[in-house]
């Protein structure tokens, strides 16, 4: 949702459509994608980091990760490709080719993303992915390629880096680690006043929020990385005070949870098309841009919606959780005594 509000303000922004600023307090919500890696970093560890040395569990984490990301992703594609060619404006416009289509639907290293300009994070995502699956197929060379790409992340930035370079070691790539951590943290044992670590990992998150607000600099490596351990320190908080207290979570709030990789895919173009509508058919809207920007949220936000429940989810169900071929072996398989 942070991404999602972003994106409209941003776009809101633009001269096409209002040339101003409505609600500048979501032009921070781009740190949405910073807890998104973090995230990442944890659940990848909850999920697989017992397999860290069993080399034969690398297929199925690879499987598990492309039935997840990429189905998705290719029905997104399906529907925004052709939809933009009709409509340059679902994308701002932005020329694309049938290069960046393929690299769209393979998600290999790129330096922009003119076809839906959001799977930018599910790169990086790709390339932490395929560094976990090396540390899972060989652990020792694994980590140590890791690490050294851990360090070149925290280090190079500061040189400055463009394009290429900025791609594969991006200060951002610390995010992975800072929630692996939490994770690690978490598993070591009881974790001490775990609320006090959430809402001190939100209260620096929120501040790092409002820094651009108060007018005050702000260093894009230090806020990657503020943004980065305030997530971290949210969600080992939240992890911690769920196995102790127990967390009750609205089912609305959760069914936004899991509808939240369909919304991100969908809303961008949802957004551009929103607002060229909605001006084009009421022109007196320029004069309520608070309702402007309400329509224009809840217009992307149900399209995402929709997506996850007549195309994510419907897709997703029909694949399988392990790897095809291998269930009816698993489950032929005696049990061991």
């Amino acid at each position: 949702m942070a991404v999602l509000l972003f994106h409209v303000e941003l776009t809101l922004a633009l001269p096409r459509y209002l040339g101003q600023d409505i609600l500048p307090v979501f032009r921070s919500g781009y740190s949405g994608v910073h807890f998104f890696f973090v995230l990442s970093g944890f659940v990848i560890m909850m999920a697989h980091g017992h397999d860290i040395g069993r080399a034969g569990r690398a297929p199925l984490f690879a499987w598990k990760r492309v039935r997840r990301i990429y189905p998705p992703l290719w029905a997104a594609l399906l529907l925004a490709v052709p939809a933009t060619l009709l409509l340059p404006l679902l994308n701002n416009g932005t020329p694309f080719d049938l290069l960046d289509v393929l690299s769209a639907i393979a998600l290999t290293p790129a330096t922009h993303d003119p076809v839906l300009s959001v799977i930018w994070t599910l790169r990086h995502e790709a390339l932490f992915y395929a560094v976990f699956g090396l540390i899972l197929l060989r652990p020792k060379p694994g980590l140590a390629i890791a690490a050294a790409w851990m360090i070149l992340s925290a280090t190079l930035p500061w040189l400055g880096l463009d394009d290429w370079p900025r791609f594969f070691f991006t200060s951002q790539h610390l995010l992975f680690a800072f929630g692996a951590a939490a994770y690690l943290l978490l598993e070591r044992g009881k974790v001490p006043m775990p609320a006090v670590i959430m809402g001190a990992g939100l209260a620096l998150f929120s501040a790092t929020w409002a820094v651009p607000l108060m007018k005050l600099p702000l260093n894009g490596i230090v806020a990657n990385w503020a943004f980065g351990l305030g997530a971290a320190m949210a969600v080992l908080g939240a992890a911690g005070l769920e196995r102790t207290r127990g967390m009750a979570v609205p089912r609305w709030l959760t069914f936004l949870g899991e509808a939240s990789y369909a919304i991100y895919l969908a809303h961008a173009p949802v957004i551009y098309a929103a607002a060229a509508g909605l001006l084009a058919v009421t022109p007196s809207i320029r004069q309520h841009p608070l309702i402007l920007f309400a329509l224009v949220a809840a217009a992307s936000l149900a399209a995402g919606l929709a997506f996850h429940l007549w195309v994510e989810r419907p897709l997703l169900a029909r694949l399988p959780h392990s790897l095809p071929g291998k269930a009816a072996g698993a489950r032929a398989a005696p049990s061991a005594p």
